[in-house]
């Protein structure tokens, strides 16, 4: 059990108001503290995490670790400028993070979604790349999930995310390389979320597999529910309130009919999450 966790969002869609020199982008980045641990949770797009952290206070260049959810640019952007403040640190990503990822839509150009610099010019900067499909246990307390199952068949959904092959051709994305972060918290279990690419349903399904726990206390980020259906969304809340959610602070990828949906769901439970939102666990 961890003493206690502050969480501190960097990078965000929206900034809050007033917003105090706090920039909002199309990305995400949570600062993870834990005594005198410091982890950063994605980079966000490469525009605002140097700017908000400077605004806030937050010296980048004692961060001891980072943990990619997975390999598009909203969530790694920054991370070239981060090591050089940095130096050397453990960066940890599923294997496919370097995937060479697009986003196809008919009528238009592929457009490069991936990670925007290739793995030797991150390492060249400090990187040491921790790559692995496998949970890993991070620090006493921290655990990264690794590959998601996919288990949910309300969750499996055709989209336009795609990867480039070696020979040029294209194959749908399902994104493998999406992962969480487990907290174990004095509260509870605490969930943090890149995107849910793999879906939330399965992400939480498989935190309680990992933790041993059933329940949930808090769980914080993109929930990938942007492009969700009424139904897709009935089955999302359903499933949510069987793991007695306490704390639930969607952002960036939710979308905002999802998130009022959220809202309606778990009322006082809902936390409003931007750039500059401070989670405290005690």
């Amino acid at each position: 059990m961890l003493s206690k966790i502050k969480i501190t969002t960097l990078c965000e869609n929206s900034a809050p108001y007033p917003s105090d020199g706090v920039l909002g982008e199309h990305g995400l980045s949570m600062l993870l503290e834990i005594g005198n641990k410091k982890i950063l949770f994605d980079t966000g797009a490469g525009f605002t995490l140097l700017q908000n952290a400077k605004t806030l206070n937050i010296d980048l260049a004692k961060i001891d670790k980072v943990v990619l959810s997975h390999g598009h640019y909203d969530h790694t952007g920054g991370l070239k400028d981060l090591l050089q403040i940095t130096g050397p640190t453990p960066v940890y990503a599923h294997p496919d993070v370097f995937q060479n990822k697009y986003h196809l839509q008919k009528g238009k150009e592929p457009r490069k979604i991936g990670i925007p610099w290739p793995k030797e010019e991150l390492e060249s900067l400090g990187a040491k790349f921790h790559l692995t499909r496998d949970p890993q246990e991070i620090e006493k307390g921290v655990i990264i999930t690794g590959e998601i199952p996919r288990i949910e068949s309300e969750e499996g959904e055709k989209g336009d995310l795609f990867y480039k092959n070696p020979d040029g051709s294209f194959a749908e994305d399902i994104l493998r390389d999406d992962q969480a972060i487990i907290l174990e918290g004095s509260s509870g279990t605490i969930v943090l979320l890149g995107c849910a690419h793999a879906g939330l349903i399965n992400t939480l399904r498989y935190a309680s597999k990992l933790t041993g726990k059933s329940k949930i206390y808090a769980c914080y980020g993109g929930m990938h529910l942007v492009n969700a259906s009424a139904k897709r969304l009935d089955y999302t809340v359903r499933e949510l309130k069987s793991f007695d959610i306490q704390k639930l602070a969607p952002c960036h990828c939710t979308g905002f009919k999802a998130s009022c949906t959220l809202f309606q769901a778990f009322k006082e439970n809902y936390l409003i999450h931007t750039a500059n939102t401070v989670f405290v666990e005690d």
